[in-house]
């Protein structure tokens, strides 16, 4: 009769029998293999509740923090990670270069080693935005107006017309969250403007007591009639007023860089208030 390759085999001999094992192994193992064995070791198997003890002692190595990425809500999540750079890895949250990390423990924000993790601090990715926007705009050329005495009294003339300018306004915003926390606007004039220059009729003044004086005679014996003559002794214009008689009279600037018609009018005035004694030598002429 074959033998079981593992059982002990029962082996005759005269009137005695003797157990004789077929195999080396030991006894503890052919004990296992025997019919019952299972429930006769029972005690050595782990026990069916100590698996869930096991996995709470692993969850029990992770931290709880609050985790909240741009305009999300904030949401309580675990973590084995000691830094916050680990959470967003573990939670695979991209972070651009311009984005900002904060951990904030209580209302306060944390720096440098004391970011590593603790129970119930929160991780804030704030998304960080930088936009340009540029446009071209045209810049109104305005006016230049000169009084003369050639045109009727309000009467308008161009002589030359103007010319819009550009202008490169470039307009920078940031935003965190898409909340604007920075703008900043840049001009560059890309051309200047070009005003219209325009000749307008001056209104006549009378001075009824000197109009029908010879005021032509006058300033060619001041000036040789120049309305630009400078005198080294502080004299200026047609009528070679010094700067304390022209302002007394009303007259802006000096003399000499008014319009003839002008130094004529204030003339007129100082006449009337002084008669020919402001023209000692030339006064004769009037």
């Amino acid at each position: 009769m074959p033998l079981h390759p593992f059982l002990p085999s029962v082996l005759p001999t005269g009137r005695t029998t003797r157990l004789a094992a077929t195999s080396a192994l030991t006894t503890a193992v052919v004990l296992a293999l025997l019919p019952g064995a299972a429930t006769a070791t029972g005690d050595q198997s782990p026990d069916a509740g100590e698996a869930p003890a096991a996995a709470a002692a692993a969850e029990d190595t992770t931290t709880p923090v609050r985790l909240r990425v741009g305009r999300q809500k904030t949401r309580t999540v675990r973590t084995s990670a000691s830094w916050p750079a680990g959470v967003l890895r573990e939670h695979a949250v991209e972070v651009a270069p311009r984005d900002h990390v904060r951990v904030l423990r209580g209302d306060r924000r944390v720096n440098g080693e004391q970011r590593k993790l603790r129970r119930g601090d929160t991780v804030k990715v704030v998304r960080v935005e930088r936009k340009v926007d540029t446009r071209r705009v045209k810049v109104r050329p305005g006016v230049v107006e000169r009084r003369t005495t050639k045109l009727k009294p309000g009467q308008r003339r161009v002589v030359r017309d103007g010319r819009h300018g550009v202008r490169k306004v470039r307009v920078i915003r940031v935003t965190h969250n898409a909340r604007v926390v920075k703008r900043a606007v840049r001009k560059t004039m890309v051309r200047d403007p070009r005003p219209r220059r325009v000749l307008v009729g001056a209104p006549r003044r009378s001075v009824p007591v000197a109009d029908r004086l010879n005021w032509r005679g006058l300033a060619r014996c001041e000036s040789s009639n120049n309305p630009r003559a400078v005198n080294p002794a502080g004299y200026y214009g047609l009528y070679q007023f010094d700067v304390a008689t022209w302002r007394s009279v009303g007259g802006r600037g000096l003399p000499h860089r008014a319009s003839a018609a002008e130094q004529t009018y204030r003339a007129k005035l100082l006449y009337k208030q002084r008669g020919r004694s402001p023209w000692p030598h030339c006064g004769r002429f009037l």
